[in-house]
Order: C-alpha cells, then structure tokens, then sequence
C-alpha cells in the first residue's frame, strides 16, 4: 500500500504522518522494529538502493511493515522514474510506504511517475494545501472543539486577522485561549489580550498607515516585526501579496462599486472578514496606483533575486515609495 501526504500546509502534513506512524504502531508495531523513516535523523539524502530495499523486505516478527519517505517528490528525477515503480511494483503486500513532503500540490500532481502509481501498487492520496476562506473557519472551530472548547464568531474572525493561514501558531494559540478561558467560550477580548498578530495579521494595519501617508506608524509596524525575527524576504512577499489581494478588489470594485464581501472572497480565494477589510482598503486607492505599487514589487523582486539589492533595503524603499508616491 502507498499513502501520499503533501501540500503546501507543514502542519497539517506533519500532523497526518504522525497519526499514521501512530496508528501503525500501536496496532502492528508496538517495539518500534518494523517502522523505518527515511532520510535518516544524520543525513537529507535518499539512497535509491536503501530505500527500494526497505519498502521491499518483510516485517520482523510482525505482520505488517511501515516504510516512511520524506522528500521523494523533489529527490526523484526523470531517468530513475522506472527504477522507482517498479520497486513500488515489488513491494508485499505486508508494506505500508508513506511518501511525504511539505511541497506544493500541483507539483506532486503534475508528475508522471504519481500518475503512474496506482499501476503498480494500491494508492491513498492525502493533499493539504494552504487553508483559506470557510475551510480555515471550519478547521478552527474543529480543533476548539477537539479541546472540548467553544469560540465566538467576533473572536474567529479576531483571531484569523491576527495569525492567518499560519496553523503552526493558530493551533499554539487556540490552546492558550482553552487553557486561559477556563471552559468559556473564547471572547474576542482574550484573542486581543493574548495573541499575538503575525506580519499577515497586521498588514491591514501596515496598509491602513500607508493609505493615510502616516510615515512613523508604517516604520514602527515594519521595525517590531523585524525585532520580532521576521525575515524581509517575508516581509516584502506579505506586502506584495496584499497589494495584489487589494488590487482584484479595486478591479471588482471598478466594476460593480456594491461588490459584496462574499464575491470578493470566491473571486480572490479569501476568508470572508479578509474579503471585507481588502474592500474597506481598495476604496481608499486607485487601480492604476495599486497596479504601480505591484510593478514596483515586482522590480524589487527581480532585483533581489539578481543580486542588485538587499532585501532589507528593497522592503525599506517600497514602503517609502508607497508613502510619498500614492
């Protein structure tokens, strides 16, 4: 059996290979001998001969084996293709192989030799690609509930503005508020007192000072969240991505001005409370300034991977063209 764990969402991907390998071993390996995780803890390379020899042998004093696979997606390349399936196409039936890799999804689908697998073996496909829009709200009002907890609408919102898509810290902090809201319902005024807002959560924040040309709030936004360890590559990737976020809505907004928040958010692939405050900030540009400032970041952008600029300097002087220019 081949199960396929990817996508773009590490938390999720890691969290469905751990309750695998846990379900394994606590029904068919117990001792641990029969599970084997590849590259091993010392290296980041995969033997093809190791590997393949592994997926095929059978288990040790058990009945069944699980052979675990990170990074195969990237590792493989096209001349060892049919090397790999027909290793696949060898393994007992008593093999259970996971292949996984935090990738991105197209990626993977894309590939032939994926395509090709369920030739040789019998295939599960588990894809986790970023969360958005309703499914976002639905994961976090599951994993409150899993922790037996309960959270107002005004606070779900609150707390998707602050943290984002980002479920490594959206998972840490719903378990502060269950511990701190000692069987209440999570208020908005906990997410406020106790969560901190990533770089995404304040970008409205960033994009509301620079529409009001309010210099000093935009630098101190930008400098806290580089004393706070965020990289400028991600810094000015965060801004580019709302300008673009900003710029569907103006379109949508040019074209009908009562667009609601609902076709903003399908049309852009956004939660909802997003879709509403992009609106509320679209209105206070233009089209053709936004579609400047994305130009703007896409030279910046160009320059950086060229080697021309810093990205330091680069996010430095696109806030300060977005300031003094629009």
């Amino acid at each position: 059996m081949l199960i396929l764990v990817y996508g773009e969402d590490a938390f999720r991907v890691a969290e469905k290979v751990r309750q695998l390998k846990d379900a394994f071993q606590k029904k068919y390996d117990p001792t641990g001998y029969n599970t084997v995780d590849f590259p091993p803890d010392d290296s980041h390379k995969l033997e093809a001969s190791e590997v393949l020899q592994s997926m095929c042998s059978f288990p040790f004093l058990g009945s069944r084996r699980m052979v675990l696979v990170n990074g195969l997606f990237s590792f493989l390349k096209k001349a060892d293709e049919k090397i790999w399936l027909e290793g696949f196409g060898r393994m007992p039936d008593s093999s259970i192989v996971i292949l996984w890799e935090v990738i991105e999804k197209a990626n993977v689908e894309k590939k032939s030799w994926v395509k090709e697998l369920s030739k040789t073996a019998e295939v599960h496909s588990y894809p986790f690609p970023v969360l958005s829009g309703i499914a976002l709200t639905k994961w976090i009002s599951d994993r409150v509930k899993t922790f037996s907890g309960s959270i107002e609408p005004t606070a779900l919102s609150a707390i998707i503005e602050r943290v984002g898509s980002d479920l490594w810290q959206m998972s840490h902090e719903i378990e502060k508020l269950i511990a701190f809201s000692h069987g209440k319902a999570i208020t908005k005024e906990m997410v406020d007192d106790l969560v901190h807002a990533t770089f995404e959560g304040k970008i409205f924040e960033l994009m509301d000072s620079i529409s009001k040309k309010q210099t000093s709030r935009a630098i101190r936004l930008l400098e806290e969240e580089r004393s706070a360890g965020s990289d400028d590559h991600y810094l000015l990737t965060m801004l580019g991505r709302q300008v673009r976020i900003l710029l569907g809505a103006r379109a949508l907004l040019d074209q009908d001005s009562r667009v609601s928040k609902q076709k903003v958010a399908e049309e852009l692939d956004v939660h909802p409370f997003v879709a509403q405050k992009s609106l509320e900030q679209a209105r206070l540009f233009s089209f053709d300034d936004l579609r400047k400032a994305h130009d703007l970041l896409f030279e910046y952008d160009l320059k950086i991977k060229t080697g021309r600029i810093s990205a330091d300097l680069a996010t430095d002087l696109v806030t300060d063209h977005l300031l003094t220019k629009f």
